[in-house]
């Protein structure tokens, strides 16, 4: 629910801490951008040290990047490098999330679990947006309860997901999952 907010507000953030909106604008292209190596490098390494490992790290790397970059962020060059590093830990959500379906799947349930997954994050997303912009509305236009709130979801979510993966190899550390 907390993953696609930064990628909404980030321009309207920005520029209500003072950004030239010509600059502003390219936020979000610099996210994306930074989402391709996200995207492919995490995907790489986790072939090394295993793909609920490289999730369980990247997700909380986002979740840190929300509530202790986010947040404090209120000048153009910490705004920027917010952008590029959570483009870069959100595209690894992105991409390594069809693989954890895949790894605990039989081939045959792949296509269900998947649809399934993207279904419950779809309603997630449709929900977040709107809830951050009334956490917006009710901050009287400050940003600090939807960064908190973009935060400790992301956060909870990375929980779960260790979760998930201490059910799969136990507590084992080392355990390439």
């Amino acid at each position: 629910m907390g993953i696609f907010l930064p990628i909404n507000y980030i321009i309207l953030e920005a520029e209500h801490y003072g950004m030239d909106p010509s600059l502003a604008q390219y936020l979000v292209p610099i996210l994306n951008a930074a989402s391709l190596f996200g995207r492919t490098i995490p995907g790489f390494l986790a072939d090394k040290i295993g793909r609920y490992n490289m999730m369980m790290i990247m997700c909380f790397f986002t979740s840190i990047l929300v509530l202790a970059m986010w947040i404090p962020s209120t000048t153009n060059a910490p705004i920027i490098v917010f952008a590029a590093l959570y483009g870069f830990g959100s595209g690894a959500f992105v991409s390594l999330t069809p693989s954890l379906i895949a790894q605990i799947s039989d081939v045959r349930q792949i296509g269900v679990r998947s649809g399934t997954l993207f279904a419950i994050i779809s309603i997630a997303s449709l929900v977040g947006n709107p809830i951050g912009g009334a956490l917006l509305t009710k901050w009287n236009g400050e940003y600090t309860g939807l960064q908190v709130f973009a935060g400790v979801l992301t956060f909870s979510g990375s929980v779960v997901l260790s979760l998930a993966r201490v059910r799969l190899a136990g507590w084992k550390v080392m355990t390439k999952i």
